[in-house]
């Protein structure tokens, strides 16, 4: 009988061990928030004909500080030429298009955050992120850089929100909003006005498992 409980207590407790081992670090939620556009018919307006934008977050944690995130984000772009606008050969009328996007970003936290920790802790850190990403606009396949930041806040239990203000780099200066200023003939890849941006509201949820669990043994 003494025996089957030592044998019982030592194979909880290499349960826990393998537990502990295993990985800690994979955030996964979503975020909601509005899509926007800028380009030759918004120069400078933040939140310029919004639409709503939702989408899914994956994280992967290399450190507090360091993490790998992967995100998709659905939406529409609208726009319309302004009537007191004098652009050589620009076209008339309003847009909305489509908006699917996907991002591959470096992210970093300027303080130490970790929503899986059971000691106490900052729970509120700014944090920047870049990275590459591709979007279909309608039809047309637009390759973009995203990079922003934003302010996360974790209040434990493996819960995190966060704000987020992304913007996204294009490298075509039609595929948005149609217009081409005259000269460029398709050729400008750096110096082109056609951007789109998100501002969101972003829920991650920790997956269980890993270095930051704690065995119910020593809780």
């Amino acid at each position: 009988m003494c025996i089957r409980k030592y044998y019982i207590i030592a194979m909880y407790l290499t349960t826990c061990a393998l537990t502990l081992s295993a990985q800690n670090k994979l955030d996964v939620g979503l975020h909601v928030g509005a899509s926007y556009y800028y380009g030759e018919f918004n120069e400078n307006m933040p939140l310029y004909k919004p639409s709503l934008a939702f989408g899914a977050i994956f994280r992967h944690n290399m450190t507090e500080y360091y993490a790998l995130r992967g995100s998709l984000t659905i939406g529409r772009l609208n726009g319309q030429c302004p009537a007191n606008m004098l652009l050589p050969k620009a076209p008339g009328g309003a847009f909305s298009k489509a908006l699917l996007s996907a991002e591959l970003m470096l992210e970093f936290n300027f303080f130490p955050l970790n929503p899986a920790s059971l000691k106490p802790r900052r729970a509120l850190s700014p944090y920047i992120n870049v990275g590459a990403g591709v979007a279909l606009v309608q039809t047309k396949v637009v390759p973009s850089v995203p990079f922003g930041g934003g302010l996360k806040f974790s209040p434990g239990n493996r819960h995190t929100f966060a704000l987020e203000w992304l913007f996204h780099k294009t490298f075509t200066d039609t595929a948005i909003d149609g217009y081409e200023p005259p000269g460029e003939g398709g050729h400008a890849l750096l110096h082109n006005n056609d951007w789109f941006s998100t501002i969101s509201l972003i829920y991650t949820y920790r997956l269980p498992g890993g270095n930051n669990s704690v065995c119910p043994v020593y809780q």
